[in-house]
């Protein structure tokens, strides 16, 4: 029997670390009403059930930030723990560190 990915994962938007420049332009082009094209202030972090990090997934603008989210959501409640891992965590193929 399979375990279910959220029995071994969680996966929340944190708030960048070092992130002054880019909070910054978040709120220079809010000012100028960029909506979601501003860069976002957070990321996806996956980390196991005991709190340990796992992977802290690329940021970009906040629509590609709420989207992501909403993805990895969503295969944390519906995916086994090795399928969620193969998508979300392993490094894709050809990008192996040598």
């Amino acid at each position: 029997m399979s375990t279910p990915a959220s029995e071994v994962y969680r996966v929340a938007g944190e708030k960048r670390s070092g992130n002054g420049l880019r909070w910054a332009a978040t709120v220079v082009m809010g000012l100028f009403d960029a909506g979601t094209d501003a860069p976002s202030v957070s990321e996806v972090v996956i980390r196991r059930a005991d709190g340990s990090l796992v992977k802290r997934l690329p940021a970009g603008d906040v629509e590609h930030f709420e989207k992501q989210l909403t993805e990895v959501t969503a295969d944390l409640d519906a995916l086994d723990a090795v399928p969620f891992a193969q998508k979300w965590i392993a490094e894709p193929e050809g990008n192996e560190p040598e």
